[in-house]
């Protein structure tokens, strides 16, 4: 398969645009010459009638009959081409005829020009009468001098646009291949094997008309580098999270395998298991993360209810906070139509809950708030637990941070998971101290009709 060559292209694009423009201009070079040549003619026939009509006595009656002859006059007019005359009087008598041409039908009409053919030759004849209409004259020329002066003005002219059509190409060409010689620069650069990352396309040698694909580039080279870091500090974390869940786990079988109690081998893989659910959770939390980071936009984001995601998420974790006597309660107002993704705000407020209830003692509160103030609907997180240190609150919602006196086994993942959803619906979490007396976690999205259409791919 052959590739399409940008140089090839341009060279037969302004080809094709100067065929044309040649064209053009030899066509309007020809139509222009025949005008002023059929002009230069007309006037010479208009000028040898009144020059006849000079020379002509007032009365026709002192005139005879005259035959011009068919040779020049003089040796030196051989290849001058004399005009023929023929001259009447009022009543149409001829006065003076033409030996190159037979007499001319009388039509005393107007002036005009006319054509006739004569022994096979074309002829240009113009009439017309003098002012006293005394004499009515024809004076007629050859076409043939007319087309032979016309290729004399022609053919230098369109000599030059043909040498011009012919030296055009190769220095479009060459122009062409210098002026891409940049581009060609730029993709040996880019195909050299150096690290993208070592330093910037653009700089002052990039011409203009190339800038905007170099910076294109660079930035191109900058988010993939972002997202390679991104993954490497991803994978980095994983790792290192992973690894004591899964040495737990093959410590706690191989403890169970040596064992010759019945008890002891219960205890060890009781405890096998809980490392393999803590792998699992670490593991599931690590698949949202890393799918809600790479997402973009929301391809399901429509018209909600967040309280109706508060509701939900608090029946799913009512069993949990009874176990240990901790109160749930919800307040709302009523304005808290808002656009969004339903999966992802429910991932995000169960999130943010099980992180309350984690840290809320026995017998604590947990409250949810939503509400609607200027135009946007907050949710609000509220427990009575220690709170959120004032030192450790920058580094909430870092992957894999737990701030010193968390309690739990959590892996550090659902606030992230949390702020992630947040900035896809271009919300912020914000930590605070709650009216509880515990920590307060909050965010806002705007608030929209109720009735407002499904708005794919918000983000």
């Amino acid at each position: 398969m052959i590739r399409p060559s940008l140089n090839r292209r341009l060279v037969l694009r302004l080809l094709t645009g100067i065929v044309l423009v040649w064209c053009v201009a030899a066509g309007w070079l020809g139509w222009r010459s025949l005008h002023e040549v059929d002009e230069i003619f007309d006037q010479m026939l208009v000028r040898t009638a009144a020059s006849v009509f000079a020379v002509m006595p007032d009365d026709a009656a002192r005139v005879g009959t005259v035959r011009l002859p068919d040779k020049p006059l003089l040796d030196s007019d051989d290849t001058a081409q004399r005009p023929a005359i023929v001259l009447r009087d009022a009543r149409g008598a001829l006065l003076v005829e033409s030996a190159e041409l037979p007499p001319l039908r009388f039509d005393p009409g107007d002036a005009h020009f006319h054509s006739i053919v004569h022994d096979d030759r074309r002829w240009r004849v113009f009439q017309r009468w003098d002012a006293q209409h005394r004499y009515w004259v024809q004076v007629g020329a050859p076409l043939d001098e007319r087309d032979e002066l016309l290729r004399k003005l022609l053919a230098p002219a369109l000599l030059a646009l043909l040498a011009l059509l012919v030296l055009v190409p190769p220095i479009v060409f060459a122009g062409l291949r210098s002026g891409l010689k940049p581009l060609r620069k730029l993709a040996r650069g880019l195909s050299a094997g150096a690290d993208p990352a070592a330093a910037s396309l653009t700089d002052a040698r990039v011409p203009v008309e190339l800038a905007p694909f170099t910076e294109a580039i660079d930035q191109l080279v900058d988010r993939l580098q972002l997202s390679l870091e991104h993954e490497r500090r991803f994978t980095a974390d994983a790792a290192h999270e992973l690894r004591h869940p899964l040495a737990a786990l093959r410590l706690e079988l191989d403890l169970a395998g040596r064992g010759d109690d019945a008890p002891g081998r219960a205890q060890h893989l009781q405890r096998a298991h809980e490392a393999l659910d803590r792998m699992q959770r670490l593991v599931a939390q690590l698949l949202m993360l890393a799918r809600v980071e790479k997402l973009a936009e929301l391809d399901d984001a429509g018209p909600l209810r967040l309280v109706s995601v508060a509701e939900a998420a608090l029946r799913d974790a009512s069993e949990r906070a009874s176990a240990r006597s901790i109160e749930l309660s919800l307040d709302h107002d009523g304005n808290d139509f808002v656009l969004g993704s339903r999966s992802l705000l429910d991932i995000l407020v169960q999130n943010l809950l099980d992180n309350a209830l984690r840290h809320a003692p026995d017998r604590g509160q947990v409250n949810l708030r939503v509400g609607g103030r200027d135009q946007q609907v907050t949710l609000e997180v509220n427990d009575n637990g220690s709170g959120f240190a004032d030192a450790a609150v920058a580094r909430l919602g870092e992957r894999f941070h737990r701030p010193e006196g968390s309690v739990g086994e959590g892996s550090g993942l659902g606030l992230s998971i949390a702020r992630a959803i947040a900035h896809l619906h271009h919300g912020e979490l914000v930590f605070g101290r709650s009216p509880l007396g515990g920590a307060q976690v909050s965010f806002s999205l705007p608030r929209v009709a109720g009735a407002a259409p499904h708005v794919p791919g918000y983000a």
